[in-house]
């Protein structure tokens, strides 16, 4: 005992957990070169260059790469940076950048530093399963996790800086805006976050005329729409395996229900935990998305161990917790053949995230009705 008490002692160390970062960097680095899989970054690094010259992004370019353009139009003005080196330094450059700031994000979550030196340790694996596909998840995650940081800092500016970048990421992103409604000065965040939607759609003006920019908009809006987008790991591929024929209106009806319900419950809550709120976002998000892979479930993740390490423990929810934890990120793929095709055919991750979405609405009930039983008490 400790032994092990050591070993956790020496590995939760930010210089240690700095070090596993740079390693998992130069070994996802290394990956990407030997195994070629780099169609992620060739789609944003051609978002690119083909807005700069004026050419459609929502289109299918096949001698360049495979699948579609999916974000934002102001994506590619945001990848620039990374888009005009040599494609290896690049690579480099981006996979660096986006382990550089989650890094830092994480170890400056609104929790304590043992909590948070967990986090960082825990969100290695698919840190390193994303950044060797050169996925944007991670800095998405990042920008989501860093507007609860600068509401819980008293910086609302900066806040709505960042709901609005994680909505010009992936559209969905702007869902954490919810938890700036938490805090006394929320209403600042609402204005800010429409400044900072002008000024940074007005990025693209330096480069394409208003008339390309309203085309890009609406073709991305058309796209994110239709039924091209062909990824379904959460409910949606869930109800598809049960063979349960339901409208989408449906499914969208269910997940608005399920996220109204929840928040109103943290209203009643009176010693509510914000982090409980952002655990919530961040796995009801991805669960209940039809555009949802399982490369995306670190964000899930990221709320499931956050929402461990903040709530009060309990055999139930911690076996839970590390079921989920093994099943969807510590177990690699490609060891188990068997468990892989289970894993990813059966949904087990959404499964997984929605039974710790009814932990949490099981905790928050619990807690309601504590509350009024100690209001009852004192009277």
């Amino acid at each position: 005992m400790q032994t092990f008490k050591r070993i956790q002692s020496f590995i939760l160390q930010y210089k240690i957990l700095a070090i596993l970062y740079v390693l998992a960097l130069a070994f996802g680095y290394w990956q990407l070169l030997e195994f070629n899989q780099i169609n992620n970054f060739k789609i944003f690094r051609a978002s690119t260059h083909h807005f700069l010259k004026g050419l459609p992004l929502y289109i299918e370019y096949p001698n360049e790469y495979f699948d579609l353009f999916y974000y934002n139009p102001t994506f590619p003005v945001f990848f620039m940076p990374f888009a005009l080196l040599p494609i290896k330094a690049g690579m480099l450059a981006w996979m660096s950048f986006t382990m550089l700031v989650c890094f830092i994000v994480y170890k400056n979550l609104p929790m304590n530093d043992e909590k948070n030196k967990v986090l960082i340790l825990l969100m290695l694996f698919d840190m390193l399963n994303n950044i060797t596909h050169t996925q944007t998840n991670p800095l998405f995650l990042a920008f989501m996790l860093a507007t609860w940081i600068m509401m819980d800092r008293g910086k609302p500016f900066w806040a709505a800086m960042f709901a609005v970048l994680s909505f010009l990421v992936k559209g969905y992103g702007g869902i954490i805006g919810i938890i700036c409604l938490y805090y006394k000065n929320w209403y600042k965040a609402v204005l800010y976050s429409i400044l900072w939607f002008v000024v940074l759609n007005a990025l693209m003006l330096f480069f394409i005329s208003p008339q390309m920019v309203i085309q890009y908009y609406t073709d991305w809006l058309h796209i994110i729409s239709s039924d091209t987008i062909k990824e379904s790991y959460s409910i949606y591929g869930l109800f598809t395996k049960l063979h349960i024929n339901i409208a989408e209106t449906y499914v969208l009806l269910l997940a608005l229900a399920t996220l109204v319900s929840f928040i109103a419950l943290q209203y009643i809550i009176k010693d509510r935990k914000r982090e409980h709120i952002v655990a919530f976002l961040l796995i009801w998000v991805i669960v209940f998305n039809r555009a949802s892979e399982p490369a995306t479930y670190i964000i899930a993740i990221a709320g499931v161990i956050i929402w461990h390490l903040s709530r009060p423990k309990n055999m139930v929810s911690t076996t839970l917790f590390w079921a989920t934890l093994l099943i969807s990120t510590l177990i690699p793929t490609d060891i188990i053949r068997v468990f892989d095709k289970i894993r990813y055919e059966y949904y087990l991750k959404s499964i997984l995230c929605l039974l710790i979405i009814g932990d949490m609405f099981a905790y928050s009930i619990q807690t309601v009705i504590n509350n009024k039983k100690q209001v009852f008490t004192q009277r």
